[in-house]
């Protein structure tokens, strides 16, 4: 009688021994991905930086022009997200991250299944151990109040400075004109006021911190603006520009995206002439 108690118990125990292995296997192998080569540059963004369904982003056209130079970089991007979604909020987790480097342009990561730190700026910076780090946000928070985007910017600063990275190394790219339409504007809140709100909150929050990048003042010049809209124009071999994108105009696409990256990568290089256009061969 005895021995039997003995064996059951003994049985239960190793079944909950083999749970408990069980249970422990997924994050093992989450934690085995949490791992990178050290970079000088890390980029954090949102669709504008890493949309899995266009070819014709900014994203798409800033990796293309930093695989150019010397700078060593990764960037991860995840549709919708906010600063804050970069810090502790896991509402946004879902949503597929996008990874890219100089040798790998566009590397789906995965959502839900995504491990943590791939969505998480300390951690990011702990991989990467970055000497600067580019951030592009603001397309998000259009509807927001100018003291919820000083509170994320301020949240988000605040974590840059524990990691080490202040002034000149941490870079602020803000959003710039909205795009032409077809024929009807699908986010009506992007448009030149908010866009400017958003900037004047970014600015007077992290103006004295880090270094700015104005996304007006990048493409005030353009050849492409027309009044305060971004003309749409195709780059050849890209896609998500036109068809069923004829009326987005929050995401900068096309030859609009090319020269808005072509600007910020020229500001990140230390050779800016050695910098072709993003996607053009240099001769």
């Amino acid at each position: 009688m005895f021995s039997g108690l003995a064996s059951g118990k003994f049985r239960r125990m190793i079944r909950c021994v083999l749970l408990l292995l069980m249970s422990l296997a997924p994050l093992s192998r989450a934690e085995e991905v949490c791992e990178g080569p050290r970079t000088e540059l890390l980029i954090l963004g949102d669709s504008q930086t890493g949309a899995n369904w266009a070819t014709a982003y900014f994203g798409n056209f800033v990796q293309k022009c930093l695989a150019r130079t010397q700078i060593t970089f990764a960037s991860y991007a995840r549709g919708g997200t906010q600063p804050i979604h970069w810090l502790s909020h896991a509402g946004l987790d879902k949503i597929d991250t996008v990874y890219r480097s100089a040798s790998e342009p566009h590397t789906p990561l995965g959502g839900s299944s995504a491990p943590v730190c791939k969505k998480r700026l300390n951690r990011l910076v702990g991989i990467h151990q970055p000497s600067r780090v580019l951030l592009f946000f603001g397309d998000n928070l259009l509807s927001a109040t100018t003291e919820e985007i000083r509170s994320q910017y301020r949240k988000m600063i605040r974590a840059l400075e524990e990691a080490g990275i202040r002034g000149e190394n941490c870079i602020l790219l803000t959003p710039t004109y909205e795009m032409a339409v077809a024929s009807k504007r699908n986010v009506p809140s992007k448009n030149f006021e908010n866009t400017m709100k958003v900037i004047k909150a970014i600015e007077a929050e992290a103006g004295p911190s880090c270094r700015i990048l104005n996304g007006l003042e990048l493409m005030k010049n353009s050849p492409l603006l027309k009044g305060e809209v971004l003309a749409r124009e195709a780059v050849e071999g890209t896609s998500g520009c036109f068809g069923a994108a004829a009326n987005d105009n929050i995401h900068y696409c096309g030859r609009a995206a090319q020269e808005l990256a072509d600007k910020v990568c020229e500001s990140l290089s230390d050779k800016p002439e050695a910098v072709g256009r993003a996607g053009d061969t240099l001769f």
